[in-house]
């Protein structure tokens, strides 16, 4: 088996390429196809070995092809019954099956074909293709919506029950609003910290109205959308916002105490930016293992500029773009200096950086194969798969990824799942990927069982 996964592996690293250039061949009707990634490798390699262990894997795949050619086309029931259990309603906003208070999404078509037609049973409170949702004035009101799937002579039915809830009197409508409402801050501004303009809501969730008075609207205006921070040395300034909130007859007020901050002296800037300054790393990386561009700040939060030197250049340049050394080289320490400065005030901070090597192709297989999982749709696992399947094509380091399946009529190489008919038992499939990079690879498996349909 291993010189197998060698010959294919050399062989789809290097057919690659013809795969995506979609090279054709002519079926019985003259008519170009596009050829599978095994025949346009077979056209490129000239190893005979490589060669017998490709027309081998076709020979595989086409006996497969025809031993499940009948499982693999889903009848009319099928499809009906896998749409009946893919088919979920869609809620607007915060809304829930139990908390309906806006329009519903209704699909009309199944993922695999069918057509769906719904009734609701009460069109007064949910129209039948629920884009209208009518709240009742009362009580809250249950509506049952029926979806009836169809394909050819093959129908299914399947129902919801949804709970409209009612709608709310002014009362409620102020108390639900002044509950809610919170101020928005710029940045890192809080309650406490007020540095920059404020986002103060004017509508609130229910449909109230939200007006604003300021306590000082020289520091803070009535919209919040301008903020003068007090001068150096004048000290901070404590400013109380008051919401009213209003629906027809009903009013009622909330207030906010902040606290605006006093401007900064040059060099409280710069002792503050100082502080707050941090190198940034792509994910996964550190300051004792670099491999991608690190992200060097310009300007502080307080307004200072902040420029960067490096000591190697060539590894890290000024701008934080990184040349990692060739394999085989070492890692490289780099020491980078930035200076914060507002005004005539200045200050420098120092940090050290560890730039990692490349990886030869091996490490690049064995790390890539190493982190290398499937992606799963919605609640699926390795133990009950049920929708479609997301496989890497490329690896984080660079490697290709190519997979294939043991039962493709159930699984696909490229990941679409084709769920076995209700009563024939779920079914284990072993999916192979062969992680490439140049002349090195490696092949990690799978094994997951596909659910059979309800």
């Amino acid at each position: 088996m291993k010189k197998i996964h060698f010959a294919l592996a050399s062989v789809l690293a290097l057919s690659l390429a013809a795969t995506n250039t979609a090279m054709a061949k002519h079926n019985e009707h003259g008519k170009q196809v596009k050829k599978t990634g095994l025949e346009n490798a077979l056209d490129h390699v000239k190893n005979e070995k490589a060669r017998e262990a490709i027309k081998r894997a076709m020979e595989r795949q086409k006996q497969k092809r025809e031993d499940k050619d009948e499982d693999r086309v889903k009848t009319d029931v099928q499809i009906v019954a896998a749409d009946k259990a893919a088919l979920k309603i869609g809620f607007s906003g915060n809304d829930t099956i139990s908390s309906v208070t806006q329009a519903l999404i209704l699909p009309t078509k199944g993922k695999y074909g069918s057509t769906i037609a719904w009734t609701s049973s009460n069109t007064a409170v949910i129209s039948n293709d629920g884009k209208t949702v009518v709240r009742p004035a009362g009580a809250d009101v249950k509506v049952v919506l029926t979806a009836t799937l169809t394909k050819n002579a093959v129908t299914a039915k399947v129902t919801f029950e949804v709970t409209v809830k009612a709608q709310l009197i002014d009362a409620q409508i102020v108390a639900a609003d002044k509950a809610a409402l919170a101020i928005g801050f710029s940045g890192s501004d809080s309650a406490t910290t007020v540095t920059s303009p404020l986002t103060l809501a004017v509508k609130g969730a229910n449909g109230s109205s939200i007006t604003w008075v300021s306590s000082v609207p020289a520091v803070i205006s009535n919209d919040g959308k301008t903020v003068n921070r007090p001068a150096v040395g004048q000290g901070d300034v404590t400013v109380t916002l008051v919401a009213t909130i209003t629906s027809n007859g009903v009013i009622d007020s909330k207030a906010f105490t902040l606290i605006v901050k006093a401007q900064l002296t040059d060099a409280e800037k710069v002792a503050a930016d100082k502080a707050a300054l941090s190198i940034g790393f792509v994910t996964g990386d550190s300051a004792s293992s670099v491999t991608g561009k690190l992200t060097l700040p310009t300007a502080g939060p307080n307004g200072s500029a902040v420029t960067w030197v490096s000591s190697s250049p060539a590894v890290v340049s000024n701008n934080g773009t990184v040349n990692r050394p060739a394999a085989g080289q070492g890692d490289v320490t780099v020491t980078l200096v930035a200076t914060i400065a507002s005004s005539t005030v200045s200050d420098v901070k120092t940090y050290t950086v560890v730039v990692k090597q490349q990886l030869t192709d091996a490490q690049k297989v064995a790390a890539d194969k190493a982190i290398l999982q499937i992606g799963f749709s919605g609640t699926d696992t390795a133990g009950s798969v049920t929708s479609k399947l997301t496989l890497p094509a490329l690896g984080a380091n660079g490697s290709t990824i190519v997979w294939y399946s043991s039962n493709s009529a159930v699984i696909t190489d490229n990941g679409t799942v084709i769920r076995p008919a209700a009563g024939t038992g779920d079914k284990t499939v072993t999916l192979t990927a062969i992680i490439i990079n140049n002349t090195a690879f490696e092949s990690k498996a799978f094994t997951l069982t596909v659910k059979q349909l309800p």
